[in-house]
């Protein structure tokens, strides 16, 4: 019997583990803290799937790729929503907790979709009620061991290949290890996600020998609670596919609320820095239906001395959701024989250079499965590869300015500072001065980051540069991050 061992317990290692143990895996799955955790039980979005008689997905593959700005993974659309379609309807014949009507799901429209095609839970709450619907499954398994508060710090690498993972000085070996360990959107100091998203799983990959790709396209939730002294609490997606307007301070409608998220991110981060403060209005909706429908929401933001039914509620964007991660294929294979990824963590290529709303959990549950599938059955242990080439141009950016005098800054406040909703070749230039070669020994991701940002020089999707606005052709494509190599540049078929 083949030993897998999965890292992390939200939806995708969630879906992993109990797709290896399906067939045929002992599974040990290990999370930091405890189970289940992560960005999943903080999702306020839904599922999006192809469930209307109106919808297909063919449909919905048209709208990610129109989202994702020219920089998706064709086959792995594809995957997403052919595979996710079958996905959500096992889930509802199994029972899960969507909200139903008339024995039918409920469907929301959300930005970037042309149907009404995500599936809620709990009033706001998807993310915590599905997570902890799979966990509460996974006694059915009895071949899968939870351990908690097991934080890896690297991966077991011999003859070439990963053969388990190492946590405080002791190893645990395995066959194969899958890692679900989330994003890295917590590296900023405006974010919507929890401080431990740091891009721990990126950076273990990275040390172990994996590609990583994709690290600038970091979207940005355009609609995040903006209150002095309070964190960016995510306002969620579904309040604007409800009717909620984006507003100035005399309530006046400043930008379509449906746009997707990279645009409405500069819309209102460029209008702020123009006229002052934004704002969500609900007030023209019915306040029972609000108070209804976004119980989740309401009362956090009733603390807060906040009526979400009845206020205008300040918003800004922050660091949300990213796209980048360790390259995978579409059954989470990684560059290094033996590594496996889904979730966040993952860069399948399926959300290009900008995700569409509420695909994210979807990819957690088709990946994820994918993924622990491939880890319990690869025989031999396989890697994925790419065709890759040297950098479309070098980055012969104009030089910097005078050393920052913010040089010893927190780095989630030169993020924010230099690598938010717009960026400058110049700004990154300064940051790169002000982070140093000490920080890449700590943490690499904050300056791999950087260096991506400022190698592509265009704008698309979530990556937007002020000096390079437009996109380019010679830029359609990922750059790759190797340790001890020059990044490489994978190009992408015009989707």
């Amino acid at each position: 019997m083949r030993h897998v061992i999965v890292v992390g317990s939200g939806l995708a290692g969630l879906s992993a583990a109990v797709s290896a143990a399906g067939c045929g895996a002992k599974v040990t799955l290990l999370t930091a803290g405890e189970a289940p955790s992560g960005s999943s039980v903080l999702a306020q979005g839904g599922v999006a799937a192809a469930a209307a008689a109106d919808d297909s997905p063919e449909l919905h593959k048209a709208d990610t790729l129109l989202v994702g700005g020219g920089l998706c993974d064709l086959q792995a659309v594809t995957t997403l929503v052919q595979a996710g379609q079958r996905t959500v309807e096992r889930l509802l014949s199994d029972g899960a907790p969507f909200e139903m009507s008339g024995g039918r799901p409920v469907l929301a429209l959300e930005a970037g979709h042309s149907r009404r095609r995500v599936l809620h839970a709990g009033a706001g709450e998807s993310g915590r009620v599905l997570t902890s619907w799979l966990f509460d499954r996974l006694p059915m398994h009895e071949s899968v061991d939870v351990a908690g508060h097991v934080p890896i710090d690297g991966i077991l690498v011999e003859e070439g290949r990963a053969r388990g993972v190492r946590s405080r000085g002791r190893e645990v070996r395995a066959d194969a290890v899958v890692l679900a360990t989330g994003g890295y959107a917590a590296l900023w100091a405006r974010t919507t996600n929890d401080a431990s998203n740091q891009g721990t799983g990126l950076a273990i990959a990275w040390r172990a020998g994996a590609s990583l790709a994709d690290l600038e396209m970091v979207q940005f939730h355009p609609t995040a609670l903006d209150l002095p002294g309070q964190r960016a609490f995510l306002l969620s997606e579904a309040l604007r596919g409800e009717g909620a307007q984006v507003v100035d301070r005399e309530g006046n409608v400043i930008a379509d609320p449906l746009l997707p998220r990279d645009v409405l991110a500069r819309e209102i981060h460029r209008f702020r820095q123009r006229e002052g403060h934004v704002y969500l209005s609900l007030r023209h909706l019915d306040p029972t239906f609000v108070d209804a429908r976004f119980a989740s929401l309401a009362a956090p933001l009733r603390a807060w001395g906040l009526e979400l039914a009845r206020d205008l509620i300040p918003v800004a964007p922050a660091a949300h959701y990213c796209m980048g991660g360790i390259r995978t294929d579409r059954d989470g294979r990684t560059t290094l024989p033996g590594l496996y990824a889904a979730g966040e963590v993952a860069c399948t290529g399926v959300h290009g250079a900008n995700r569409l709303a509420s695909n994210s959990l979807l990819e957690c549950l088709v990946f994820g499965e994918r993924a622990g599938g491939a880890a319990a059955l690869d025989g031999q242990a396989a890697a994925a590869s790419w065709t890759l080439a040297p950098l479309p141009e070098a980055a012969d950016l104009p030089a910097a300015a005078a050393p920052m005098t913010a040089a010893a800054a927190a780095v989630p406040d030169l993020l924010d500072r230099y690598v938010g909703v717009e960026r400058s070749g110049r700004a990154l230039l300064e940051l790169m001065h002000a982070l140093g070669g000490a920080e890449m020994a700590e943490n690499p991701l904050p300056s791999l980051i950087a260096q991506a940002a400022l190698c592509r020089r265009e704008s698309r999707g979530a990556h937007y540069r002020n000096d390079a606005s437009d996109a380019r052709p010679l830029w359609q494509g990922r750059i790759h991050w190797r340790y001890g190599a020059a990044p490489a540049f994978e190009p992408v078929l015009d989707s």
